[in-house]
């Protein structure tokens, strides 16, 4: 493989099997997986079919090491160009041109592998932290569907659901229990495209798993990772390498792109570049546009604020850290804005540091790093490091 040819950014416009549902690897990030094949490969690629764009990774393991091997960056819109009228997020798109976009992102970024995890948008999953008092397990997985029904918004019949007992320690005064749901539908359709593209399909996972672990790990720290996308936000608490708690906001970056040009009547490309070089910047010389962007941002750190006092009075520990991520996190200033408004740390965490890299290229990694924290995570679940 040549490395130097494959680590090159891009930057361009079921078999049935029998799943079996868990959640993996207690140590760090439960990983809720539908997994499909068993033992370890030597290469995994993750892929990320976002709202606006795919990103791909492989890694190879070798000795505990992670190593990245590739990586690659497509645009979605010459592809999402007809819909099946069903569903909502890639769910609507015709499977033919999901497994066309999947193809050419794989060749182009040089993937060598079959074996894939393919990450189910947080948007198409329900997350939900249910309470009981202290009774015994078998007791708590007869009523978790009973419970279950207060927070899912469709029929049970029409999901897969799974769930992680976080709390159950002698001596406590309830159990706390982590209950995560994906439509069928989304589940059939991923299967479906991976068979069409030729993939070892080893695991599907909620995207928000895989960017815990590629952000987050074995930090025990009390954290909230934002995922700023190019549509919607998510807001995802963690405590003691746990996910507690998972929030999506119907608001992304493009909504500051789409205010900037109708505010200064520029076009869109002109309107990234303002995010990127002026965003939230307070000089005189900047005013005209970041007057138009810190409004907007102000909204929507209010909410994210409600989210998490609300996750603080609830919790035992208060949010300590806040991990800025996803596309939307390159508005500059935004991580010393967001520091001001909580008065607590703020990073924006690179998730190629986790992976062994050859140096010459760690600069550009530490420019895209945000933006690929899901296909990180989901390369990194067949191992968790």
């Amino acid at each position: 493989m040549d490395i130097l040819a494959d680590l090159k950014p891009l930057k361009h416009d079921i078999i049935k099997v029998l799943v079996d549902l868990s959640f993996l690897r207690k140590l760090n990030i439960p990983g809720f997986s539908f997994k499909s094949l068993s033992g370890s490969p030597t290469r995994v690629v993750g892929i990320d079919i976002g709202v606006s764009s795919s990103k791909v990774v492989q890694l190879k393991y070798d000795s505990g090491r992670a190593i990245l091997e590739t990586y690659g960056e497509l645009q979605n819109k010459s592809y999402f160009t007809e819909t099946s009228g069903i569903g909502s997020g890639f769910v609507k798109y015709l499977d033919s041109k999901l497994a066309e976009l999947i193809k050419d992102i794989l060749r182009e970024s040089r993937v060598t592998t079959k074996d894939a995890v393919i990450a189910i948008p947080a948007t198409s999953s329900f997350v939900a932290m249910v309470t009981f008092p202290v009774i015994p397990r078998e007791e708590i997985a007869t009523a978790i569907p009973f419970e279950a029904r207060k927070y899912i918004p469709i029929s049970l019949s029409e999901v897969v659901m799974d769930w992680d007992i976080l709390t159950d320690e002698e001596g406590a005064e309830k159990i706390e229990v982590l209950v995560v749901a994906v439509p069928r539908q989304m589940i059939d359709k991923i299967k479906k495209v991976a068979e069409m593209v030729g993939l070892n399909l080893r695991a599907m996972e909620v995207e928000t798993f895989s960017m815990a672990r590629s952000l987050v790990g074995r930090d025990q720290t009390p954290t909230a990772i934002i995922n700023i996308g190019s549509q919607f936000t998510t807001i995802a608490m963690v405590d003691k390498s746990r996910l507690r708690v998972s929030h999506n906001l119907s608001r992304g970056s493009n909504e500051l792109t789409r205010t900037l040009e109708h505010s200064l009547s520029i076009g869109s490309e002109q309107a990234e570049n303002l995010k990127k070089e002026i965003g939230l910047s307070d000089r005189p010389e900047d005013k005209e546009a970041s007057s138009v962007m810190v409004p907007l941002v102000e909204v929507w750190m209010s909410d994210i604020e409600r989210m998490i006092s609300l996750q603080d009075r609830k919790a035992p520990r208060k949010i300590q850290k806040i991990i800025l991520t996803g596309g939307g996190s390159s508005l500059k200033g935004l991580v010393e804005y967001t520091n001001a408004k909580f008065g607590i740390e703020v990073l924006k965490i690179n998730p190629f540091s986790r992976l062994t890299v050859p140096p010459f290229i760690q600069p550009v990694l530490q420019e895209i790093g945000p933006g690929f924290s899901v296909a990180v995570g989901l390369a990194l679940h067949e191992i968790g490091v």
